[in-house]
């Protein structure tokens, strides 16, 4: 009987979706209904949206605000029964939902459960059955739906309604009430059913009598239960059915999901920070209202608009490729770049962006972004790098002071070179007359003082070189090479000391990537304190430093190891400190900037104890590219 069940909830006018669920009932009933939905026509939003209360069928397939099935409206409007393989075809919402959920052998047919309204009812049947009786079920539903339409309210009806009801006169006191309003009502009489109405229930049963029509989801509270009414209009007998449903967990369900409606829009309408929806492809959906204040465009303004044609020019192609690429494989991308602000102006940008997938394929349908600006953080690590060269290029002017003494001693060599030389060419020139072994000698005495002057020469260019004040130059640099340069530097106040710098670099280093002058003069302080410890532990004695280097785990890193009295280990915790020194004419400083131009570079430096005293400094350097390396 399960058509006589819907027949009597259709005709006795509950919600519709009460009456849709009682029809998907009534057609499950039949032996080859494997499955059934009930959908109406949403005319606002073009889409068909299931009613029934059972299994709910996947979302369809592309960009949910471009849904439609405005196709399949058309289409039943002119054929009241579509088999769902035509369905399947059609380009409509509905269709991908029905492709996504695999349903493909049955009908979909034309039926409307309310006056005015549009719906169909969708049939899954057994892959052995046909499809030609449906049409005779629609039309026999169809007509049933006319006839509870044409029928007559009556008590008897209220007996069998499943939901607590009652009828009430024009004054909305009780006539008769049903099994499931008694079971409602408990201990309480049937004068106390005002208790369970809503407090307003006799002008709605007036409204409802004199405008002819159905009042509906009218909340009502008793005790902690909430009760949704319904009140039915007979305006014939002059009397109206009520009926109600418990909605406790519901209703607050739904004030739970406003709350945190409410509470999402209240943080992404009041965050610094740009949360902002994007095609796969980069271009904006939406964004909060942070996009004004961040980039003076309004959310509204930027829908549409291309996230590339906002980025510097620099940044275009590299960052959008990289971010598409790691998105659609890690799913999460981060990136610093820069960005056009409406007046033209460009800002730092740091932004997270998380990919959305679909479902089944996996496939990217959408990013979401959360954008900052960072351009004081990037002004501020500029200044920053600018004061520590300022400081860096101080250190090698008081360096050289230091060394003056050695670099004079080894730019005298070879001047005195020159004059000595130049002065026995003149000798020779004076009694050279056709003495050929005269001539030959005044020739080698001038390519001496050429040789010579030419060493000075480099000398100079050396020590103007590691003066040079300006921008960083990151470049790919032959470690060996520098480290050497470095040692050539403090040999003079090395060989003061009788230290001996033992060079174990291998020749076939990869190269490593830095500014030539600033690794120069980082490993010229690690060679001059190596000195001064071993002057210290070794007064007049001989003794060695030793320049070590390897490769591994993706860095190169070079070693200078001394023989010196080596450091506690509350000195160790402090040697990269600024200003903290063990030496008495000491500032403190060259370590801790030594340190921090070498992470600059994006690698470290570290002090390790020596077993048997001495002290070892471990600088480890980022590996270079081949095609950055100096020419």
């Amino acid at each position: 009987m399960p058509l006589q069940a819907w027949l009597r909830i259709q005709r006795e006018a509950p919600s519709l979706n009460e009456r849709a669920a009682a029809l998907r009932r009534a057609v499950l009933g039949c032996p080859q209904v494997r499955q059934a939905w009930y959908l109406t026509w949403q005319p606002v939003s073009r889409t068909y949206a299931q009613e029934d209360g059972g299994p709910r069928l996947p979302p369809g397939q592309g960009d949910p605000l471009a849904a439609s099935d405005q196709e399949l409206f058309e289409a039943l409007t002119a054929q009241p029964c579509l088999s769902l393989e035509a369905v399947r075809q059609l380009p409509c919402w509905l269709a991908g939902r029905l492709r996504r959920a695999a349903i493909h052998h049955g009908q979909a047919l034309a039926l409307s459960l309310e006056e005015g309204g549009a719906g169909l009812l969708l049939l899954q049947v057994d892959e052995n059955a046909g499809l030609e009786w449906l049409p005779w079920l629609r039309e026999l539903l169809a007509q049933l739906v006319g006839l509870a339409g044409g029928m007559s309210r009556s008590a008897p009806l209220l007996s069998a309604d499943p939901q607590p009801a009652l009828l009430l006169d024009a004054h909305a006191r009780p006539l008769e009430f049903n099994q499931a309003l008694q079971a409602l009502l408990g201990e309480r009489s049937l004068a106390q059913v005002g208790e369970l109405l809503p407090v307003n229930h006799l002008p709605l049963v007036r409204a409802c009598l004199q405008q002819a029509r159905a009042i509906e989801a009218v909340e009502a509270q008793d005790g902690e239960r909430i009760l949704i009414w319904s009140f039915i209009p007979d305006v014939a007998e002059l009397r109206v059915l009520a009926r109600c449903r418990e909605a406790t967990q519901e209703i607050r369900e739904q004030r739970e999901a406003a709350r945190a409606r409410r509470l999402y829009r209240l943080i992404t309408e009041n965050t610094t920070d740009l949360i902002s929806r994007h095609t796969p492809d980069g271009v904006f959906l939406d964004a909060t209202p942070a996009s004004w204040t961040l980039l003076g465009y309004w959310p509204e303004e930027l829908r549409g608009l291309a996230v590339d044609s906002l980025l510097h020019p620099q940044d275009q192609l590299q960052q959008a490729k990289q971010a598409r690429e790691a998105l659609e494989q890690d799913g999460y991308h981060t990136m610093s770049y820069r960005i056009r602000h409406r007046d033209g102006h460009y800002l730092w940008f740091e932004t997270a962006s998380r990919a959305i997938r679909e479902t089944y394929t996996g496939a990217v349908v959408e990013v979401v972004s959360v954008s900052r600006d960072i351009t004081a953080r990037i002004q501020a690590e500029e200044n920053k790098r600018r004061l520590e060269d300022e400081l860096a290029h101080t250190t090698r002017l008081i360096t050289l002071g230091e060394l003056a003494s050695g670099i004079a001693h080894e730019i005298n060599q070879p001047l005195a070179a020159v004059v000595n030389y130049a002065s026995a060419s003149q000798r020779y020139l004076q009694g050279v007359g056709g003495d050929p072994v005269g001539v030959e000698k005044v020739a080698r005495g001038l390519a001496r003082i050429t040789e010579h002057a030419n060493h000075a020469s480099v000398v100079i260019k050396r020590l103007r070189a590691f003066l040079r004040k300006g921008q960083r130059r990151m470049q790919a640099l032959n470690l060996a090479e520098v480290a050497r340069e470095a040692v050539r530097l403090c040999n003079w106040e090395a060989s003061t000391a009788q230290v001996a710098v033992s060079d174990a670099l291998p020749d076939n280093l990869p190269p490593v990537f830095a500014d030539r002058v600033l690794l120069e003069q980082v490993l010229l302080n690690l060679l001059r304190n190596a000195i001064d410890a071993n002057r210290e532990r070794h007064p007049g004695a001989p003794s060695q430093v030793r320049l070590e280097a390897g490769e591994a785990d993706g860095s190169l890193t070079i070693r200078v190891i001394d023989q010196g009295p080596g450091v506690s280990d509350e000195q160790m915790g402090k040697l990269f400190i600024p200003f903290y020194t063990s030496k008495e004419d000491g500032l403190g400083l060259g370590l801790s900037m030594s340190r921090s131009i070498v992470e600059g570079f994006g690698g470290a430096l570290e002090a390790l104890p020596v077993e048997g005293g001495g002290l070892c400094l471990e600088c480890r350097l980022p590996l270079g590219r081949v095609e950055e390396s100096e020419g």
